[in-house]
């Protein structure tokens, strides 16, 4: 079997691949117009507001950083207690908090 080229292979590949030459004798524009219109990018609120949040996550946290390292020493120690009230009471908020949510 044999493929010839006089197909239009070539502009379906440009296609699919995101390339396509214009047709210079039919979208000629002068350049008053090509300087009017202009690409935009607009940002909402919303993402304004997680990219503000994200980089708040990523910025570190030292008195978290200290209170982990001491409660490491403590369990590493013997010395750490669990109130199990207080473990039980703080699944059971998760619990409902997850359900109503």
């Amino acid at each position: 079997m044999e493929i010839s080229h006089n197909g239009r292979a070539a502009d379906l590949a440009k296609i699919l691949l995101g390339v396509q030459e214009t047709d210079r004798t039919q979208n000629k524009t002068s350049p008053s117009q090509t300087t009017q219109s202009q690409d935009r990018v607009q940002i909402s609120e919303q993402a304004k507001e997680l990219q503000r949040l994200r980089a708040a996550a990523e910025q570190p946290d030292h008195e978290r950083d200290a209170r982990v390292g001491q409660i490491q020493q403590s369990v590493e120690g013997g010395t750490y207690n669990v109130d199990g009230k207080k473990v039980a009471d703080a699944i059971i908020r998760n619990v409902l908090t997850d359900a109503v949510l």
